[in-house]
């Protein structure tokens, strides 16, 4: 299953689900009872008769997902097939082909350029990059805790200190800052996600000044855009959350706790 649809626009949507089936010599009634039944597991009860053009992009995706399903494949391959439809469809069927795969047990590979949309369809999840796969674990691990400084980048994480350790401390460039591995020694970098970045306007434990450049309201967060010396990173902020003016002048909070060591 692919980007579009690739549906046989000379066929209606019997036709094309069944497609496969025809091709393997069942019979006319198998297939008629195959088709019904993927049907009603893509959501799309009594649309047989259709022609492709009359189908949404998101109603012609299913029907492609019926075809594909309907022969009882041991490995089902989606390449991207929801990067051409609007959120609120694209959300739907996220829910949808997650809901049937999981009904169906079959194994499936889901490609996608979108970390958030890899997160919400994974069991498990790989990191491809340059051609090769740099991580590979449950999508709540590789978030937190990325393996790798490639890795890390691809999910999200901009700020990464490279220092020296000792003693529960890593001095960096912008600071020194206190790590929870106390018998770490030498060279070495840490990194912590946007979201567990705390801006404060008084200094508190594990804090070094740094000054606000941006502000992006982002619905659920507020993601500020800050500097460091010459270090830029984000913070995104849970909502409600302060509000800081541009150039003014705060404290980043690096919880120890969020902190955590990448390879490079």
């Amino acid at each position: 299953m692919f980007q579009k649809s690739y549906l046989f626009p000379f066929l209606n949507v019997e036709e094309n689900i069944g497609f496969g089936l025809k091709m393997q010599n069942m019979s006319p009634e198998i297939i008629r009872n195959e088709v019904g039944r993927m049907l009603d597991i893509i959501g799309l009860p009594g649309i047989e008769k259709r022609k492709v053009g009359q189908l949404s992009g998101g109603e012609g995706q299913r029907v492609a997902l019926a075809r594909a399903l309907v022969t009882n494949p041991k490995l089902l391959m989606l390449d991207e097939p929801l990067s051409n439809l609007d959120t609120e469809v694209r959300l739907n069927l996220q829910t949808a082909i997650r809901t049937i795969q999981r009904e169906l047990g079959i194994t499936t590979i889901f490609v996608t350029h979108d970390l958030s949309e890899a997160m919400a369809m994974s069991d498990r999840m790989a990191i491809l990059l340059d051609g090769n796969i740099t991580a590979y674990d449950k999508p709540n691990v590789l978030f937190h805790h990325p393996p790798s400084l490639s890795s890390a980048k691809f999910v999200g994480v901009d700020l990464f200190l490279e220092g020296e350790a000792s003693g529960g401390w890593l001095d960096a460039a912008i600071g020194r800052v206190k790590i929870e591995d106390e018998k770490k020694v030498g060279r070495s970098v840490y990194a912590i996600r946007p979201e567990h970045i705390r801006i404060q306007k008084e200094e508190k434990e594990n804090s070094l000044k740094g000054v606000i450049q941006s502000c992006l309201y982002r619905g659920e967060v507020l993601e500020y855009q800050l500097k460091i010396v010459d270090v830029t990173m984000r913070a995104r902020l849970p909502m409600p959350a302060p509000i800081f003016e541009h150039g003014e002048q705060v404290y980043v909070q690096l919880p120890a706790e969020h902190l955590f060591e990448v390879q490079g």
